[in-house]
């Protein structure tokens, strides 16, 4: 390390214009960089994910990884679905979704005479119209195909009573959630600025800047390489967070540690390039390590069987990787040459240890036993809680607290149906079997409401 450290403060104008330069392009890939990622979740061999894209190939792209739109009606008190009347203008409600919808598929009781579609009582019936996904979405949806769902049937009735318009899509444009989420760049700012009042609290100097600016040369930097990984396979979408905000703690840690190491050689008389050099000895060390061994944990997601997770492995990698780069090589630079002149007003001294922490560690020591039984309890709780964890499903109950789709699933589940007709399965079924035969064996399945 040592040698290293000799090396880059002896060069401090090559290596300062070196990592300009990166994250100059960084900044200008950053864009192309993320288009280049994959979204598809893909899951090689595996029925499911075989299935989904069959269907998507023979229906047109609709279905599989879209979720359908839901049109719902309940009908008054003595009105059935076999009430005269009533199924034809069931089939116009059909008839101005397939003109908002262009290549939809929609399935109804009024275009099957299937009473899957109707609830028990006879008086509850709904659609299921699975769109084209948006051309701009990423992960299959149709918010725009909901809004033209929703513009055709408003003010439609059925025997008297309203149409109400369901669906995840419907459920997420009534609760004003923005499909696409909150962009990486804000989150990267919210980010900064909590952990710009930490490192405020910590340095009480301009030297909170410093761990800042590592961070954004560090993420910046590494959405060059990521271009690269992205033109040459397949990299989720997950990864650009990853480099964002894990990326944002790490480069700031890694900083934190250096910095705080070079206060406190400082502190002890050591001045100018001295003291960047005893603090790379111990500080820098400790980053390299910390920064090989993050690197080799994401790494490890390369040996699991899913694509989309081995991409974060390999994507995941470089932002430990290029925060290390970065600690070791700009940051001595910046110290040497900005530090003194940043550690302004030097409200704090490093030169003896924090009274309060001194004896917070001391407390650990004493009571050893009962402070490692506390942290495993903490540790056993958090870990029983994440069991019940359930990624990337949606509770359809809480996306929308009101509205014309909260309306439709409320019915849909007062009706005996059930939210399982916003998000049914599918079953693809060859020309040599009988679509009968399969609907009786899914009919004998307890919980399993369809044909």
């Amino acid at each position: 390390m040592l040698p290293l450290t000799r090396w880059v403060l002896a060069h401090k104008r090559t290596v300062v214009v070196l990592w300009l330069a990166l994250t100059i392009a960084g900044i200008a890939v950053a864009g192309p960089a993320t288009d280049a990622l994959d979204p598809e979740f893909s899951v090689p061999g595996k029925e499911g994910w075989e299935t989904q894209r069959l269907i998507e190939t023979r229906y047109g792209g609709t279905g599989g990884d879209t979720a359908p739109l839901v049109p719902v009606v309940t009908l008054s008190e003595g009105t059935t679905v076999d009430t005269r009347g009533v199924r034809a203008e069931l089939a116009l409600i059909d008839e101005r979704l397939r003109k908002a919808l262009p290549g939809s598929r929609i399935a109804s009781f009024a275009s099957t005479g299937d009473r899957t579609f109707v609830s028990k009582d006879g008086r509850t019936t709904f659609v299921l119209a699975y769109p084209r996904p948006d051309p701009s979405s990423q992960w299959g949806e149709a918010p725009q195909a909901a809004k033209a769902a929703a513009r055709a049937l408003d003010g439609e009735t059925v025997a008297g009573e309203p149409v109400r318009l369901t669906g995840i899509d419907a459920l997420m444009e009534d609760s004003g959630a923005d499909n696409e989420g909150t962009s990486v760049l804000l989150e990267a700012v919210i980010g900064g600025m909590g952990a710009l009042l930490v490192l405020i609290f910590v340095f009480a100097s301009f030297l909170a800047l410093v761990p800042l600016l590592m961070a954004v040369v560090s993420i910046m930097t590494s959405f060059v390489p990521l271009l690269v990984l992205a033109n040459a396979t397949g990299i989720s979408p997950i990864v650009q967070f990853l480099i964002a905000l894990i990326g944002l703690g790490i480069a700031i840690d890694y900083s934190l540690l250096v910095v705080s190491r070079w206060r406190e050689e400082r502190s002890h008389g050591a001045g100018g390039e001295e003291a960047v050099q005893k603090a790379m000895e111990t500080a820098g060390r400790a980053v390299v390590f910390s920064g090989i061994t993050v690197a080799i944990g994401l790494l490890a997601l390369i040996a699991l069987p899913l694509p989309f997770l081995r991409s974060v492995g390999y994507g995941g990698m470089l932002i430990p990787l290029v925060s290390v780069l970065v600690a070791i090589t700009l940051l001595p630079v910046v110290l040497a040459k900005l530090g003194t002149r940043l550690d302004w007003p030097h409200w704090r001294t490093d030169d003896k240890a924090s009274r309060m922490w001194t004896r917070w560690a001391q407390g650990i020591l004493r009571r050893r036993w009962l402070a490692a039984g506390v942290g495993l309890g903490i540790l056993a709780s958090l870990t029983f809680a994440a069991t019940d964890l359930r990624l990337g499903i949606h509770d359809a109950d809480t996306l929308a607290q009101s509205g014309d789709a909260k309306a439709g699933l409320t019915a849909l589940e007062e009706a005996g149906i059930g939210e399982g007709a916003l998000l049914p399965h599918e079953i693809l079924i060859d020309g040599n079997t009988s679509p009968e035969l399969v609907a009786e064996k899914l009919g004998s399945v307890e919980g399993i409401h369809g044909a």
